[in-house]
């Protein structure tokens, strides 16, 4: 099942079977991986110079901010996850609030609560464009002349698929609005699709704070084996193997 947007500039949800072009612009899903890869070694690098620097003690400021951040008790989750929900639903990146979240709360906390507030922030644009704006939506997509046929599948599957193609989050929520997708299986998809990437921009951001640069290194470079061996499975499975 495919949704796409028609020759007449009109986005239609009729069904058809996956073409080959659809199914190669999913396995082009290997191109967000390869992004994560060069966060993980932007960050380290850039951790490297600060260690070999005088800003080396900035970092000890920043594990004293994360530590009274997360002092606030329920607040500070609350605020990260209602602030990155608020983001999400207007189109913000949501693999650097995964980081942020990350270097704010910790690897596991920050996961999380950015993924509480991810899934929110998609719902959200879902919402609207579903019973609020279709007409938009529907122009929206329209204007997009390489939007890829994001849904291959029925129901859940279909939105995991669609989460791992490299286009923003935005375009996806409004195709799943516009398709005769159910509530339900866009949540549970959404939530289960969006984990490949956030666990290691979340590893990236938690790496920060390790007390040493080995430990900050061994926990980005985790990250990055992570997104590869990620991209890996998700290519197997798409390949049937």
């Amino acid at each position: 099942m495919v949704a796409s947007v028609s020759a007449d500039a009109k986005l239609t949800t009729e069904p058809r079977p996956p073409s080959a072009e659809a199914a190669q612009g999913v396995l082009s899903a290997k191109a967000s991986w390869g992004k994560i890869v060069v966060l993980a070694a932007v960050v380290g690098v850039a951790l490297a110079l600060v260690w070999l620097s005088p800003l080396r003690g900035w970092l000890g400021r920043w594990r004293e901010v994360s530590e009274q951040v997360r002092g606030l008790g329920v607040l500070a989750p609350l605020g990260i996850m209602a602030g990155v929900a608020a983001l999400v639903a207007v189109g913000f990146p949501r693999l650097l609030l995964c980081t942020i979240a990350g270097m704010a709360l910790g690897f596991w906390s920050g996961l999380l609560w950015a993924q509480l507030g991810t899934l929110l922030g998609n719902y959200a644009t879902f919402l609207v464009a579903r019973f609020l704006a279709r007409g938009w939506a529907e122009q929206y997509l329209s204007k997009r002349a390489k939007v890829p046929a994001l849904l291959q599948r029925n129901g859940i599957a279909g939105v995991i698929l669609a989460r791992q193609v490299p286009v923003p989050g935005l375009l996806v929520n409004l195709a799943c609005a516009l398709f005769p997708l159910r509530q339900r299986d866009f949540l549970v998809g959404t939530l289960i699709g969006q984990l490949p990437e956030a666990v290691p921009c979340t590893l990236i951001g938690a790496g920060t704070l390790e007390g040493s640069f080995a430990k900050s290194v061994w926990v980005i470079g985790l990250a990055a084996v992570v997104a590869v061996l990620a991209w890996i499975g998700l290519r197997r499975v798409l390949r049937g193997r």
